[in-house]
């Protein structure tokens, strides 16, 4: 069972939370990185500021060094902010002087990060087996014979206050990048609900329409871009409201022909126990009728050519066409004495259309000529170039009649002859769907041409 498609909504969701997600985050870790990287800078500067206090509280007397730690100080080294300091004070040739002996030299590290002026290298260590931030203070003391002395001051941090320091950075980030998601999901839900809620409008406008109503839809405030969406349904339903009206057409044309033959046929059947005639009678009202119902379908068949064979397009042969055709209507002239002859002035002739349109087409020009021309008439059938035409000899078309002879159920012909008036309509159809142009000549007493040709290739 195919799983239901996600609605609109959830995809616009899908495609715009997710990656809205992605980028708060990536600024989550990009601004929690910036305030690591500040707090530490700061930390830092105290440190490095608490080993400058302590290089001022250096004296060199009697050729040793002398610390003075003032209260301050001391309160500054034993109690800095929640975390412990240690100090260490070196020579140059390092060898120990004051402070903490395990506390770390400095290394020769091309990594360690040097700043102030290059004169205090911070890196990170270990001592006593916990991690520790390292300042190392380069310092020049005189002595009293004014002798400079070059001392290596080293002042080590613990990272407690760092550390909540960070944990604090994170949590807030967190909660402002989190907030800051909540309340951009929000406006992303808001805002796709209020950009989707004409489609909504439009959707029950559509509902609110009656099953007849296929009039064009314009609804106000329509967005631009569903503007096309809207195009192509008009035109689909101009599309389908003419096929609607091309098969009302046909249902009320076959209800409109089929009742007065069927209607005879009913009495000529209720006469044929008293008449014998009846029965012939009744026999050709029936031909009329199938004959009808032929037409009828072949006039459908032609009308919706464009929505049911567009694409059975093709290029046909006229010559071979109506070779086949007048082997076809052949039986039914020489029955009735008629001359049925065939004129092609080249070899093949291919033009654009339905093969099977253009059979039936070519079809009721010959049955048009053999049904309204009396016997022994001369007809024949011409294939030129782009072209092919059936001419007959008969007593032609007042030109009076000339003019409708194309239109649906019009008979000229004398109310003697039987017919539909559906023949002519139908071949004028079909040449409209294969891009032909139908033309007449007919002179009364004189014959008729009927031509269907195409532009020149």
């Amino acid at each position: 069972m195919a799983r239901a498609a996600a609605s609109l909504r959830t995809r616009l969701l899908g495609w715009i939370l997710p990656p809205l997600a992605g980028l708060i985050a990536i600024n989550a870790w990009v601004a929690y990185g910036n305030a690591v990287e500040a707090s530490n800078e700061a930390y830092d500067r105290a440190l490095y500021l608490a080993s400058r206090a302590l290089a001022e509280e250096l004296v060199w007397r009697q050729g040793a060094l002398q610390v003075n730690v003032l209260r301050a100080a001391g309160y500054l080294l034993e109690n800095h902010t929640g975390s412990r300091l240690y100090y260490r004070i070196s020579d140059a040739s390092g060898r120990q002087l004051a402070g903490e002996p395990a506390l770390p030299a400095p290394t020769p590290d091309p990594a360690a990060s040097v700043r102030y002026y290059a004169l205090v290298q911070f890196e990170d260590g270990q001592f006593r087996g916990r991690p520790v931030r390292l300042a190392h203070l380069t310092h020049v003391l005189e002595d009293e014979q004014d002798q400079t002395h070059i001392l290596k001051i080293s002042v080590a941090e613990t990272l407690e206050t760092r550390q909540q320091m960070v944990q604090q950075q994170l949590r807030e980030t967190l909660t402002s990048q989190g907030l800051l998601l909540l309340a951009a999901a929000l406006l992303v839900i808001v805002g796709v609900q209020r950009g989707i809620r004409p489609l909504e409008h439009f959707r029950q406008r559509l509902a609110e329409r009656g099953d007849d109503d296929l009039s064009p839809i314009d609804p106000p405030g329509l967005p631009r871009e569903l503007r096309p969406l809207v195009e192509t349904l008009n035109s689909y339903l101009a599309r389908l409201g003419r096929l609607i009206d091309l098969r009302k057409r046909f249902l009320d044309n076959a209800a409109h022909q089929l009742r007065t033959p069927l209607t005879v046929l009913k009495t000529q059947l209720a006469l044929a126990d008293r008449d014998p005639a009846a029965v012939a009678a009744a026999r050709q009202t029936t031909d009329d009728a199938v004959h009808l119902t032929e037409q009828l379908l072949a006039m459908t068949r032609a009308e919706h050519a464009s929505e049911m064979q567009a694409q059975s397009m093709a290029n046909v042969d006229l010559v071979t066409l109506a070779r086949q055709v007048i082997h076809e209507y052949l039986p039914r002239a020489v029955q009735r004495g008629d001359d049925l002859g065939f004129e092609a002035g080249l070899d093949s002739c291919e033009v654009p259309g339905t093969a099977a349109l253009l059979h039936d087409a070519l079809g009721n020009l010959i049955d048009n000529a053999l049904h309204h021309s009396p016997a022994g008439t001369r007809i024949t059938v011409r294939v030129g170039s782009c072209w092919v035409e059936v001419e007959d000899s008969g007593p032609g078309i007042a030109p009076e009649h000339q003019a409708h002879v194309f239109e649906r159920f019009y008979r000229g012909a004398p109310p003697s002859v039987r017919g539909s008036g559906l023949g002519l309509a139908i071949v004028r159809e079909i040449a409209q769907q294969c891009g032909a142009r139908l033309t007449l000549r007919s002179t009364p007493g004189q014959g008729s041409v009927f031509r269907l040709e195409w532009p020149a290739r």
